[in-house]
């Protein structure tokens, strides 16, 4: 299965909205882990969904990955993903101080043969996903930053870029290339 995992804080909604706009349908899963208060999980969902005829569902506990499918992190809950198939919630302490934090997501991805992964740290405040998009380079994983100078707030994807292990630095279009040649 080809798994996308993208993660996003301050500023991440207008970057995800220029990067699914008129998205088209590819045969990958999409996971979103956006820094939201709970308040705005809904219409944050809405608005993805209104972007793509891809299917957009916000994550359960045992939810299944499936292709075709985009994934919302629910708010208030760290994201794992068990065997690159279920999604699991947990309520533990905030990493990084958020909650949910995409660096448990991307720790929770297993190097199998059969998958390939793609990690992408979008705008936002602090370091969370650097040490996850490290891990993911090193087990095989293609890994995406920002262009820091087109982030609303650079910190994310500098402290990305700051571990050696991104393969892209990107502006927004140029991440929407690059999603759709990985889904094809």
């Amino acid at each position: 299965m080809k798994i996308i995992i993208i993660g996003s804080s301050t500023g991440g909604p207008y970057i995800l909205e220029n990067i699914l706009k008129d998205f088209p349908i590819l045969k990958v899963a999409i996971v979103i882990v956006q820094h939201l208060p709970p308040a705005f999980n809904k219409s944050f969902n809405s608005h993805i969904a209104s972007l793509t005829k891809m299917g957009v569902f916000i994550i359960d506990d045992h939810t299944r990955l499936s292709e075709r499918n985009v994934y919302i992190a629910a708010a208030g809950y760290h994201l794992r993903v068990e065997n690159n198939r279920v999604f699991r919630l947990d309520s533990g302490e905030k990493v990084h101080g958020v909650r949910p934090a995409v660096d448990l997501t991307l720790l929770s991805i297993k190097k199998r043969s059969e998958d390939s992964i793609m990690g992408i740290i979008l705008t936002g405040m602090g370091r969370d996903g650097a040490d996850g998009l490290c891990y993911l380079h090193r087990i095989g994983g293609t890994t995406i930053a920002q262009d820091p100078l087109t982030a609303p707030i650079k910190s994310m994807p500098q402290a990305a870029i700051e571990t050696g292990e991104v393969d892209y630095i990107l502006v927004p279009e140029l991440i929407r290339e690059k999603m759709i040649l990985f889904g094809q």
